[in-house]
């Protein structure tokens, strides 16, 4: 799960000074506050979905992270993969055929 983006982020953290212009100037300690909230509001939203969606779905740990991790394959997906097959057409959401159910999440 670590990153380069991650690592960059502690190394900058561990290295702090405060922001200076032409090395008179220091800027205020709010304006570096909303520096840091922009910063952190976009790298904050993939840890914090993924710790949402872990605590919420049903099972154990492993049955929850295995559920979460696993790609999801529709009719679609497996057309343009493998569009010379022609069984995949009996496997549309409309047939009566077709007892299996496909969820797909989009956030």
């Amino acid at each position: 799960m670590f990153s380069s983006l991650q690592g960059i982020f502690l190394f900058h953290l561990v290295n702090y000074k405060p922001l200076t212009y032409n090395n008179t100037y220091v800027y205020p300690w709010w304006g570096e506050v909303i520096g840091w909230c922009l910063a952190l509001s976009s790298m904050l939203c993939i840890p914090i979905s993924l710790l949402y969606k872990l605590f919420r779905a049903k099972g154990t740990f492993r049955e929850r992270w295995t559920h979460l991790t696993a790609p999801v394959w529709g009719v679609h997906y497996l057309e343009y993969m493998a569009p010379d097959i022609k069984s995949l057409s009996s496997l549309s959401p409309g047939t009566d055929d077709n007892k299996v159910i496909i969820f797909e999440s989009v956030m």
